[in-house]
């Protein structure tokens, strides 16, 4: 049903446990996966930041894709990483998407509102308005 699953990652546990759910999809029905991590600087802050700030944003996406590729590893897929450093995060992410032809985007839900007036993030948010593909929102159970 869903050929090619498209993971965006952050490096949380929210993300790690949309993996662990893509794998499973993508075990069940001969799937591949793909896995992203996006980030950008605003070009407002972008002379304000010397080139190390900017090196360590993409350390650390770099670091948060090879987590997932291990957490994903150790359920049994190998997935492919892309590292999106350009626009909009969601955006990014939708536009990989569409260019992969993914059937499917899975996406950590992280609200980060204490009282919960928003369940969802906003890149969450945006992806999952903004897809032509199916989305699965993962949530992840307290004390994972």
């Amino acid at each position: 049903m869903f050929e090619r699953i498209l993971v965006a990652v952050d490096g949380s546990l929210d993300a790690d446990a949309a993996v662990r759910a893509a794998t499973t999809i993508a075990r069940s029905g001969d799937s591949s996966v793909d896995l992203c991590h996006a980030f950008r600087i605003p070009e407002q802050y972008r002379s304000d930041l010397d080139d190390a700030a900017e090196d360590a944003l993409r350390e650390d996406g770099e670091n948060a894709l090879a987590h997932a590729v291990r957490v994903a590893g150790d359920a049994g897929v190998d997935a492919r990483s892309h590292l999106l450093e350009e626009g909009n995060p969601a955006e990014a992410v939708l536009d990989l998407a569409g260019s992969l032809g993914a059937s499917l985007i899975v996406l950590g839900v992280r609200g980060k509102s204490p009282d919960m007036v928003r369940p969802m993030g906003s890149v969450s948010t945006a992806i999952s308005q903004g897809a032509k593909c199916s989305v699965l929102l993962v949530r992840r159970k307290p004390g994972e």
